[in-house]
């Protein structure tokens, strides 16, 4: 079975008409007690309310990320480069279900919704909103390339139909989103514990800073960006109340959700509980086989390490519920295959491995270590050769990550340009490995061919690195070249 296609029917465009429809109503007066976006989003609660409920769209149970799309990124076990016109038309309907439902938001207090509440209180809402669009946007540029760009302002769809001439040029769609995240960050407040998951001034930052990066890399290369990039990503490290955890055993454990090495992440709650934790495990464990790791990515370019054995599940109990059971590696397993050490224990307690319930598991977004490798690519390939913070920052991950005894060589002064910008992301591709990173690092880098040999990379051509658009958006705005 080909895990990497996801089948959808559905068009976003045909959402957004549902979404707005009601507005193409002409209607004199408006009935007591019906809600309408002006009257709906009064408070800054309800505000934040919907802006929690956008993403949704993205995270829910049984649905959106909440399967980590099986990207062909060299890591997940069976996806292939033979894309479809259905391979992950999901992805583009989430994402645009979710920038409507933000630019409703954005529309009403725009319109005078929140007047009466303080300025930098609406300012702050106005911020979220932006933050979460451009986090949209950003996911979808990178997969689709040029693509419309709705906004509040954007007119009707119903009335003014989009067109191919509404597909923006890369460079243009990127200038919008890293606007609306310039202006989160000088709008958006402190890190606040209290509002745990709530962005904050700092995450706009981190995610400005990997905009930056990924400007300067395929398909735009736009090299001054790397300064920026490193600029930005050492405010974050040097200012913000972000840290690298001293073990990367607490990194994923349940138990330590919203720790100060999370910067951004999709969270559960009771309203929208994760799937049961045996989703990724082995037949031996009770589970549903979901999450399966490229046995060769695994056995012969992951460095032999104690973080590779937490962050991926190579060795596990032969029968979950027999206390006295012996261990077996998965190379005995019934499936045959190593899988994604994250999700299962020891990350996870007992109960939420095999209790049916909600696992618990926070899907991570934005990590501080990964503001570390940004710094290390960026600062290296600014400089022309590796600086020594650079190397030093590198080096706290890979430390980490030998925990005293593993065989990861470090990063040194003496290493090329060339050298150590690939030593940064093969560390990327170890660290951030199954957080929905490594395939917009693939992309970027233009190693989709590489990554997917010996034995996946049939039917690789240049188009694979743009996904196709639905078919209904497809005959409104054209489809991208190879579908």
């Amino acid at each position: 079975m080909k895990k990497n296609i996801i089948y959808s029917s559905r068009s976003f465009i045909a959402l957004l008409c549902m979404i707005v429809g009601f507005s193409c109503q002409s209607l004199e007066e408006s009935p007591e007690g019906i809600s309408t976006p002006q009257n709906f989003y009064a408070t800054v609660g309800q505000c934040e309310a919907a802006y929690a409920g956008s993403m949704n769209a993205l995270f829910v149970t049984w649905g959106g990320y909440q399967g980590l799309p099986s990207f062909p990124d060299g890591q997940f076990e069976g996806t292939s480069l033979d894309f479809g016109a259905t391979s992950f038309n999901d992805l583009w309907n989430w994402h645009y279900k979710s920038i409507a439902n933000i630019n409703s938001v954005l529309k009403a207090v725009k319109g005078g919704s929140l007047a009466g509440n303080p300025q930098d209180a609406i300012d702050n809402v106005i911020a979220q909103g932006r933050f979460l669009r451009a986090f949209n946007y950003f996911t979808l540029v990178r997969l689709y390339g040029k693509i419309p760009y709705i906004t509040e302002d954007t007119p009707d769809p119903v009335s003014t139909p989009l067109t191919p001439e509404s597909r923006l040029e890369v460079a243009k769609v990127y200038d919008l989103l890293q606007a609306d995240l310039v202006y989160a960050a000088e709008h958006l407040g402190d890190y606040d514990a209290a509002v745990q998951g709530k962005p904050n001034k700092w995450t706009a930052k981190g995610y400005l800073a990997k905009v930056y990066l990924t400007r300067a890399t395929a398909p735009l290369n736009q090299t001054d960006y790397y300064a920026k990039a490193r600029d930005m990503a050492d405010d974050v490290i040097k200012n913000g109340p972000y840290k690298l955890l001293p073990s990367f055993q607490d990194v994923f454990k349940t138990s330590n959700n919203h720790s100060l090495e999370v910067m951004f992440a999709f969270h559960t709650t009771s309203q929208t509980p994760y799937m049961p934790g045996n989703a990724w495990a082995p037949s031996e464990m009770d589970g549903w086989s979901g999450g399966a790791v490229k046995i060769y990515w695994a056995s012969n370019i992951y460095p032999e390490q104690p973080r590779k054995h937490n962050y991926l599940l190579l060795d596990f109990t032969s029968d979950i519920y027999d206390p006295s059971a012996p261990m077996i590696n998965w190379s005995k397993s019934a499936d045959g295959v190593p899988y994604i050490g994250k999700f299962n224990m020891p990350n996870l307690t007992y109960d939420q491995q095999v209790g049916g319930g909600d696992a618990g598991i926070e899907m991570k977004l934005l990590r501080f270590a990964d503001l570390l490798l940004i710094y290390a690519e960026a600062a290296n390939m600014a400089a022309g050769a590796p600086t020594q913070l650079a190397v030093d920052r590198l080096n706290m991950i890979i430390n980490r990550a030998n925990a005293g005894t593993g065989t990861e060589a470090l990063a040194t002064m003496t290493m090329t340009k060339a050298q150590f910008d690939q030593k940064v992301i093969d560390e990327r591709s170890f660290e951030l490995c199954f957080e929905n990173d490594r395939y917009f690092d693939v992309l970027r880098k233009r190693i989709l061919q590489q990554v997917n040999l010996p034995d996946n990379a049939q039917g690789y051509d240049e188009n694979d690195y743009l996904l196709p658009i639905p078919a209904l958006d497809a005959k409104a705005i054209g489809q991208n070249p190879g579908y």
